[in-house]
């Protein structure tokens, strides 16, 4: 299990990172405690995370329902999405392809938007192993100078291997890191 003064640590590499008051929620439902408890020892400020392709872009907690227009509900017309479960919230994304908090178990999914339906599958334990990874792939991005990539974008071996390695040390088993770095485009 990572903890909240790692997955700190990882992510101030790429933004403001502080402790945020449960105040700052503007949602219609309670704050879940898992939450809270991340703004509160994390605290993401709307951090942007170099990644391989679009950023990784986790919001500050005042910014946090704001960032549910376009999934929970059509950011035009306000109107509730239907196929939305109630029980997600979508707490960071890539592209649009959002990371999603589920608020019954604590699980990050992911989903590719555009695909017609949500196909949200399991991708971290908690909120602190999310940031940590996202984190991680962002310091390799950075510390490469993009030097991480061949010509065809692919990811360079020397480069996989490290993602591999910081990776496993977060998640613990190599197959998890594998279906980790599959998703997040370094597979």
């Amino acid at each position: 299990m990572v903890t909240a003064v790692v997955a700190k640590r990882l992510l101030a590499l790429h933004g403001e990172v502080r402790a945020q008051p449960p105040s700052d929620w503007t949602g219609t439902f309670p704050i879940p405690a898992v939450v809270e408890r991340f703004y509160q020892e994390v605290g993401p400020a709307n951090v942007t995370v170099e990644a391989h392709g679009n950023p990784y872009f986790l919001p500050s907690l005042a910014d946090l329902w704001q960032f549910q227009a376009g999934y929970r509900w059509n950011g035009l017309s306000g109107e509730p999405i239907e196929d939305w479960v109630d029980d997600w919230l979508v707490v960071a994304d890539e592209g649009g392809d959002p990371f999603i908090f589920v608020r019954s178990s604590g699980a990050v999914l992911h989903a590719y938007h555009g695909e017609g339906e949500w196909d949200a599958g399991e991708m971290f334990p908690d909120l602190n192993t999310m940031a940590a990874c996202l984190a991680q792939i962002g310091a390799i991005v950075h510390e490469s100078a993009r030097d991480y990539m061949e010509e065809d974008c692919s990811i360079r071996p020397k480069y996989r291997a490290l993602a591999s390695a910081r990776l496993q040390e977060l998640l613990g088993t190599k197959s998890e890191t594998e279906a980790v770095l599959g998703v997040l485009g370094w597979g």
